[in-house]
């Protein structure tokens, strides 16, 4: 092995990748542009949906009116619902001319006046946003007549409505803030870098093989006099450089685009959810994911190096996309914890440790026994790569 060979493929690779417009989109523009896409649009479209949900006046049929006319007269005086009058309810609320419709019994007054109880029942559309909010909506206004009915049935018969309430439940959650922001940001973080790690690896590798069959640039290649493991060496540093650098980018991203995301959440949140991203954290998961990202860019070189055509190393890329996805998705269960079972699966146990390590519980042990498994099994992979490019039958396929 010649490092300054490799140096020199490497270089010449990094050249040709750079000037892939593909390449720049996959590798750098796509992990600084998603993340703030995702967070300003996610902060956008909440205060947007709270803006018209606030803004909304549901348009409702009460069926029995004449039955309930103390409710009624509260709802018409309340002007928070849009009062129609319409032949079948179920028909209208079909074709979105209400968007719910409340029923009362015909002894529903008699009842409340009696001391007695009775019911009243809400249809609605669950499938319709508008529907759901005009169910909500007038739940809540229904709680607020029940409880002055109770407030004064206590109260002739001279009682407070605290007899209601025997005892207290308070809640205390002991979660620091700091982890509770790390536990949000954990799970599904992992999973958006595990694939960007992929990504940004995949049209390097591209065009580095198959692209290189295509345009016939290979052939030149393989007759200098440089060996096929300085070859197989160089191209494979250039794809791993073009993935960690996608990583980084996404980390540095990610972190200041939550920061900002989520702050304009909890504008709009019962209970607020500070983020505090440690230094620490970030640079174990950018550690724990470059030798995945290794794997990533030796196992798409060896996949692209049998197409023969840009188009034909897509199609066999395809199905190694999933099989990325699915086990990076794991971040998002959390009945999935980090065990010694894990730890040797690739993918999960990075997407695991990352998420563990985000909400600031570090487990050396595993992360040490995930970094050298991970490792390992991107040194085999490498070798698969090295040895393939040792075959003429895989190069030159026809």
């Amino acid at each position: 092995m010649s490092f300054r060979k490799i140096k020199i493929i490497y270089f010449k690779e990094m050249l040709d990748t750079l000037r892939d417009r593909r390449t720049i989109i996959s590798s750098v523009l796509i992990p600084i542009v998603l993340f703030p896409v995702l967070m300003f649009g996610i902060g956008m479209i909440m205060q947007k949906a709270e803006e018209k949900s606030k803004a909304q006046i549901p348009k409702i049929a009460v069926i029995g009116e004449t039955s309930a006319p103390s409710f009624f007269s509260i709802l018409r005086l309340s002007n928070s619902f849009e009062i129609a009058k319409v032949g079948d309810y179920k028909s209208a609320l079909n074709r979105k001319e209400i968007n719910a419709a409340l029923e009362f019994p015909d002894d529903f007054e008699r009842k409340i006046q009696a001391g007695e109880n009775s019911e009243a029942i809400i249809y609605y559309d669950a499938a319709e946003s508008g529907s759901d909010i005009a169910k909500n909506k007038l739940k809540d206004k229904l709680k607020e007549y029940q409880d002055s009915l109770v407030t004064g049935r206590l109260k002739s018969r001279d009682l407070e409505r605290s007899v209601l309430y025997p005892f207290k439940v308070n809640e205390v959650n002991l979660a620091p803030q700091e982890k509770m922001g790390g536990f949000m940001l954990g799970m599904f973080l992992p999973y958006m870098i595990v694939i960007l790690a992929m990504i940004g690896a995949t049209y390097p590798a591209i065009d580095l093989t198959a692209g290189e069959k295509e345009r016939g640039t290979l052939e030149t290649l393989l007759v200098t006099p440089v060996s096929r493991l300085d070859i197989s060496t160089g191209k494979f540093l250039a794809v791993l450089t073009a993935s960690v650098v996608t990583v980084v980018l996404a980390i540095t991203s990610m972190s200041l685009s939550t920061i900002w995301g989520f702050s304009q959440m909890n504008r709009f949140a019962a209970e607020q959810i500070p983020i505090a991203i440690k230094p620490l954290s970030m640079l174990l998961v950018f550690i724990l994911m470059v030798p995945l990202a290794a794997i990533f860019s030796s196992a798409l070189l060896s996949v692209c190096l049998f197409a023969k055509s840009y188009k034909e190393a897509h199609s066999y890329i395809s199905p190694l996309m999933f099989l990325v996805i699915l086990p990076a998705m794991v971040s998002f269960i959390p009945e999935i914890e980090l065990n010694w079972s894990w730890a040797f699966v690739p993918i999960v146990n990075v997407s695991l440790a990352a998420r563990e390590v985000l909400v600031g519980t570090f487990h050396w042990g595993f992360i040490g026994l995930i970094f050298l498994s991970t490792l390992i099994y991107a040194s085999f992979s490498i070798f698969v790569t090295k040895r393939l490019f040792e075959k003429e039958e895989v190069l030159f396929r026809s």
